[in-house]
């Protein structure tokens, strides 16, 4: 017995803002750092040789679905997870935050010392140009 089914889910993704605690961190400089080099699709020079962004990383953008066996040759049908769900794409992710230094952004993320110099000298300007964090409660 085969039945065939179609299934339609809703494929215009809302815009979506994350708030981070710590903006001015290591995590929230290297999270908003990243998106923008994404978004820009910039290189770094490394000892190691030259890098290019991407997101390999990320759950949302590098895993796979098995969506079940082909029946002619038995070998697993993957797709990307993004291809099923409507996920938000990270460069369309707005990300702003709260911090206890009023530091502008990229001064942060060159005290934070978690990105690449060779990428920071390129970011630098794009996070001072986004300002300081939201001042944090007292």
């Amino acid at each position: 017995t085969s039945e065939t089914f179609s299934f339609k889910t809703q494929r215009k993704v809302p815009k979506l803002g994350v708030m981070i605690v710590g903006w001015g961190g290591n995590n929230g400089t290297t999270v908003t750092g990243g998106i923008l080099a994404n978004k820009l699709g910039l290189t770094w020079d490394t000892k190691e040789g030259t890098r290019k962004a991407n997101y390999l990383g990320s759950i949302t953008q590098a895993s796979t679905v098995k969506l079940g066996v082909d029946s002619k040759t038995n070998e697993d049908i993957f797709v990307p997870m993004s291809r099923v769900l409507p996920l938000v794409h990270p460069n369309d992710i707005a990300v702003s935050g709260w911090d206890i230094s009023a530091m502008p952004m990229g001064d942060a993320m060159k005290r934070a010392c978690v990105l690449d110099v060779d990428l920071q000298r390129q970011l630098y300007p794009l996070m001072q140009e986004i300002g300081a964090p939201l001042p944090s409660g007292q």
